[in-house]
């Protein structure tokens, strides 16, 4: 278990940690309201994120190009698995 889970007894924080752990460098991901799909090789043109950035390096405050919805309303796009090397 990372420090960072270990000093904390917040189970929001615990399950935000976790989930940006699934998320590797080049994970797409799917906002699940309008079914974006955010992939780090090509970026986000509209808010000049650039080709190559991981979506845990897009700012909090980065919303769905398409839709508006928030950062926190992506999740793994369907057939990627994320990290396999998550120790808990």
């Amino acid at each position: 278990m990372s420090d960072t889970m270990r000093l904390t007894n917040d189970p929001c924080r615990m399950l935000d940690e976790l989930n940006r752990r699934r998320i590797g460098p080049h994970t797409k991901m799917q906002c699940k309201v309008c079914h974006y799909i955010y992939d780090p090789d090509e970026g986000c043109p509209e808010w000049q994120v650039p080709p190559g950035t991981p979506f845990n390096d897009i700012p909090d405050n980065w919303d769905c190009p398409a839709c508006g919805c928030p950062h926190s309303s992506f999740i793994l796009a369907d057939g990627e698995h994320g990290e396999d090397d998550i120790n808990f």
